[in-house]
Formats: structure tokens, sequence, C-alpha cells
């Protein structure tokens, strides 16, 4: 016998046994029908609701704004989106722990789903697993991020779900502020730091210059002039009152031009710092927000979950097909053993 012919025998064997047990397999499935049907009306039914925002550009506030010369990189002005790293930040700071918690504080999601955080073991992981189950962030082929939450209650999802894109733009803002701050800080330290020298190195230059002193190379060539000139006409006390001046200008005019270097470089530095504290204050007073909102949630009209025809029809067939397959092996263990 062939090959086609033993599949054909097969088959028809298969045939004549679904009709030899055909009560037994439709009692079954109507069976499985009718309990499926009725859990399916017994889960509570869930609603969806969606926010798609794209996530903005980390640009700097300040250089995009104040300084004229900044050429932002790789696109990376104030107004444009965020790029895939910044969609990835975006997705992980909404799926962080910290998130979880200010919407359950929020929403009282622990009760809400159900936890008991006094009786149930391990109360918060369970919070937390079910909040990932009800709350789904993904991002898209257009390096957007869609935000999907579901809940029994048709409004609350929609407000949860506007409300955690919310939550994670203040916290990304906090942790800025964060770093911020302290770079502030350290930024007005060292302004202030510049400053007080400047002033210091100022005092001590104006004592020189009340003195006479000045640039330590032109006074002393002046100074050198005049002197051999006094020289020149006889003019013996002018002579000695200038070479108490070069004496004096020999034993300070290098420290005067000493003060003098430091004094340049510490107002340049103080005026870097300035622009830096400046613009580290704009940033830290400007509280953009990290996302473009590009469809807020609204409250669905038709549930989400579950799909009760598709839980019946799955159910109904996969129970047919599996009593099906015992059938056929109570049969065969009947028949060679």
């Amino acid at each position: 016998m062939g090959k086609k012919d033993q599949f054909e025998f097969d088959a028809t064997s298969i045939i004549k046994f679904i009709l030899k047990n055909l009560k037994l397999l439709i009692a079954v499935s109507l069976i499985a029908f009718v309990v499926s049907a009725v859990v399916s009306f017994m889960i509570k039914p869930k609603f969806k609701s969606t926010v798609i925002v794209f996530p903005s550009s980390t640009a700097s506030i300040s250089k995009s704004v104040m300084n004229m010369n900044y050429l932002p990189f790789n696109k990376a002005d104030l107004l444009n989106f965020g790029d895939e790293d910044d969609c990835d930040q975006l997705t992980q700071v909404l799926m962080s722990a910290e998130i979880k918690d200010m919407m359950n504080k929020k929403f009282n999601l622990m009760a809400h789903y159900g936890i008991d955080s006094v009786k149930t073991a391990y109360p918060k992981e369970k919070y937390y697993n079910a909040f990932e189950d009800n709350f789904r962030f993904q991002r898209t082929e257009y390096k957007s991020i869609k935000i999907s939450v579901l809940d029994i209650d048709k409004e609350l999802a929609a407000k949860m779900a506007n409300d955690v894109v919310a939550y994670a733009d203040s916290l990304i803002w906090r942790m800025r502020k964060s770093r911020g701050q302290k770079a502030y800080d350290l930024a007005q330290f060292e302004y202030a730091r510049f400053d007080s020298i400047t002033k210091t190195t100022t005092d001590s230059m104006n004592k020189l210059t009340k003195l006479g002193l000045y640039d330590y190379k032109v006074l002393s060539k002046d100074l050198n002039k005049a002197y051999y000139s006094a020289l020149l006409k006889g003019k013996t006390d002018l002579a000695n009152k200038i070479k108490q001046r070069m004496d004096l200008s020999a034993k300070y005019g290098i420290a005067y031009d000493e003060l003098n270097l430091k004094l340049i470089y510490n107002v340049e530095q103080r005026s870097a710092m300035f622009y830096k504290v400046q613009e580290i204050k704009a940033e830290l007073e400007q509280a953009l927000p990290s996302k473009f909102i590009v469809e807020s949630a609204r409250v669905s009209e038709k549930k989400a979950y579950p799909r009760k025809s598709l839980i019946v029809l799955a159910s109904t067939v996969s129970t047919f097909f599996l009593t099906l397959i015992l059938l056929i092996f109570v049969d065969t263990v009947k028949k060679y053993f």
C-alpha cells in the first residue's frame, strides 16, 4: 500500500472515528462553549486609553536661546523632536519604580487592584506586576512612545494614561533640577572665588598705582630717560627724586606686572563663570516639557478586554480537538494493549 493510499486510509479512518463519536464530541464542545461563555461574562471588562508622545530634544535651553553662536549638534535644537536615545530614556522613566509609586500614591492602585498591603505576601512586588499588566509603554517605528492603560473604569483609565505622562515629565525635571542645582552651586562658588581674587588683586594694584607705578618696562624706560636728562641738565635734586622712583619701580615693578597678569586672568575667568552661572540659572528656571503630546488619552467608548467571542471560539475549538486526540489515544491503547 503506497503512502497516498495510507494517507487516504488514515484520513478516512479519522472521519469515520469522528462520526462514530460525534455525539460525545458535540456534547463536550457544547459544555466547553457554555462554560467559556459563562466565564467570559464573569470577567470584568477593561477599557483602554492611549497617549502618544514624542520625546523632546535634550538641547540646552540657555545655549539655544542665549548664545547666538551656538550650533546645535545632530539637530539637537530646542524645538526639535528627540532621537532614539531620548525615546529610550523617556521609556525607561515611564517604567521606573518611582513612577509606579507615584501612581499608587495618587490613585491608591494597590487597593484598586485588590492587593492587601498587610495580608498579602510581597504586596509591592504584586502591585508592580499588576501595574505592568495594565500599563504598556511601547516605542513605535516613528520614534514616538505609545502609552496604553487598561482598567475596569474607563474614565480612570483615561485619567491615569494622561497623568502617568505628566508624572514622567515632572520626574525628569526633578532629576535635571537636582543635578543642575549642584552645578549651579559649584558655578556660584567659583564665580565668587574669582570675584574675590579680582577685588583683592585690584586693591593691591591700586596701592602700587598710588606710588606712581604702572607697567614695569614702560615705567623703567621713561624713568631712565628722565633721569639721564636731568643729570645732563644739572638738575641734581630732580635726578635724585627720579632715582628714588627708579628704586621703587625696581622693588615693586615686577610685582605690579605679576598682579596685572593675575588680574587679567581672573577677570576673564570671572566673566566665563558669570556666563556659566546665568546659563545654569536659565536651565533651572525654565521647566520646559520633556515630551510633545501628539494624542492625549480619551475615555474609551467600548471595552478592549476580554473579547468574549474569541475566548468562546478558542475554548470550544481547542476542547473539540483535545477531546478527539484523547479518544484516539484511548482507542489505540484498547486495540494494541
